[in-house]
């Protein structure tokens, strides 16, 4: 199975677990109203029947979007783009210039002095913020960057799910710029 189609697998089990306990609320409210009836049951399969469409679609658009957001950066996408703690090293990128451009970006926010560069960034258009660091080795010329979940990430909620690989390409892709444009 390719890396893509196991992200996918890995966010459609995700979106089911999340309305599971939906759904089986639905299905004993449904039993305690009307009790054990047929009616009941045919009820409480029309709830079940109607989620599995949306969590396909929902997972096929989240892959979508990891996609797209890590589209010209050769950054691999696949089920790790899930977890909580993104890395990734960039060549050439001098602490300056990291400094300069996490500064100057407009979701990056509390940026740090020294090395490593400590900050926090906004993925998404919410509240919700990654905590990074770019950590600069001058004698090998490589620049670690780590993006952890931060407030308002933390917990996994189906909404969020790879914001902090979302943070990171955005991330690389501004450090890449600014290095294209110095």
């Amino acid at each position: 199975m390719t890396p893509r189609r196991r992200l996918f697998v890995r966010l459609l089990l995700s979106a089911f677990a999340d309305f599971v306990p939906l759904m089986l609320t639905m299905c004993v409210l449904a039993f305690v109203d009307d009790g054990i009836t047929w009616s009941a049951l045919g009820r409480a399969a029309e709830g079940p029947v109607a989620w599995v469409p949306l969590c396909l679609l929902w997972a096929a658009w989240r892959t979508g979007v990891l996609v797209r957001a890590a589209r010209g950066l050769g950054i691999e996408v696949s089920e790790n783009a899930l977890d909580p703690t993104q890395t990734y090293v960039l060549t050439d990128i001098p602490l300056a210039l990291v400094r300069a451009e996490l500064g100057s970006s407009g979701r990056a926010f509390e940026v740090g002095d020294g090395n490593p560069v400590d900050f926090r960034r906004r993925p998404l258009r919410g509240r919700a913020s990654a905590d990074g660091s770019v950590t600069c080795d001058e004698s090998s010329g490589e620049a670690r960057v780590e993006v952890r979940a931060g407030k308002g990430l933390k917990g996994g909620a189906l909404l969020f799910q790879g914001a902090v690989f979302v943070a990171l390409c955005q991330i690389v892709r501004t450090l890449r710029s600014g290095e294209k444009a110095g």
